[in-house]
Formats: C-alpha cells, sequence, structure tokens
C-alpha cells in the first residue's frame, strides 16, 4: 500500500512538472519575429494631448506608428518621405526620413468637438455665445517646440468673434 501511494505521488507530481514544460501559458506571446520600433515617441509624447477628441489621438497614432519603410514608394535613397493621413475633416501631413521617424508634421482637424477646457473657458469668457466652428492646429518640427492651437469662431445675435486659442 505504501509503495501504491508513493508510487502514485510520483506519477502525479511528475505530471504536473511535464505539463508545466509541454504545454505554454496561452498568455504568454513569443515574440521572435517582431521588431518594436520606438522612432517616433518624442512625436507622440510632444504632440498627442489624451484631452482631444478620440479622431484627433488616432490619427496622431497612425501616423506614429505608420512604418515607411513598407510603403512601395519607399527605396531608401531619398532624405525624406511625406504622407499624408486623412479621416473626414481631418489631416496630417508627416515628413519622415529613410528611417522612418518623424521629421515634421502639419496638422489641422476642422470641427471637432473641443474638449471640455477649452469650452468651459469660452462660455465664461464670452457668456451667451455659441460656437460656430473651429479648427486645431498642431505644427511639429523634430527637437523643435510643437505649435498647437484652436482657431475659433463664435456667434450671437448676427455677430461673430474669432478667437485664438494657444495650448
Amino acid at each position: 500500500m505504501k509503495t501504491l501511494c508513493i508510487s502514485l505521488a510520483t506519477f502525479l507530481v511528475s505530471g504536473f512538472a511535464f505539463s508545466q514544460n509541454m504545454y505554454r501559458d496561452p498568455g504568454t506571446v513569443d515574440l521572435k519575429l517582431i521588431t518594436v520600433r520606438p522612432l517616433n515617441i518624442s512625436y507622440v509624447h510632444s504632440v498627442v494631448d489624451e484631452r482631444m477628441p478620440e479622431t484627433v489621438t488616432r490619427l496622431e497614432h497612425k501616423a506614429a506608428r505608420y512604418n515607411i519603410t513598407e510603403n512601395p514608394v519607399y527605396d531608401g535613397n531619398f532624405e525624406a518621405y511625406e504622407v499624408v493621413f486623412s479621416h473626414e475633416n481631418a489631416t496630417i501631413i508627416a515628413t519622415y526620413d529613410h528611417k522612418g521617424k518623424i521629421l515634421q508634421t502639419s496638422e489641422r482637424f476642422k470641427n471637432i468637438t473641443l474638449p471640455a477646457f477649452i469650452r468651459n473657458k469660452i462660455h465664461a469668457e464670452h457668456p451667451g455665445w455659441t460656437i460656430h466652428s473651429d479648427l486645431y492646429l498642431v505644427s511639429y518640427y523634430c527637437n523643435s517646440e510643437v505649435k498647437k492651437v484652436c482657431k475659433i469662431q463664435l456667434r450671437k445675435d448676427g455677430e461673430r468673434k474669432n478667437l485664438k486659442i494657444e495650448i
């Protein structure tokens, strides 16, 4: 009986140990064929503002993740490549170097839902006025300060007022 218990325990322990080696944890991913390219992380940190609408941040992330070396036009012989990203009333013109790093962008987002901090500021400083149109502009230059500007047109009783808010 003692031998049977020891044999059974040995069998169970070896079965558990063997199953750990034979089967992989379903949460584990083998990344041998994946290349991680943090080339445009400075662009993301400088430009992406999580307070902005999802349409803005989504297009900015798309430009940051874009791999110019996979474009059929890419041959590595030019110093820079220009790519246009657009969606509805949003456009980003991005210039990449031959390695895929973003050198500069010109971004234009028209009639977006302005973030609450901008809307609250406008309504506090201009009571009774309504936002008629807006334009969010971003200028990014590698190793330089980013310019973020909202141009907003307000209307009230047939009058117009234009605002420029730097973010």
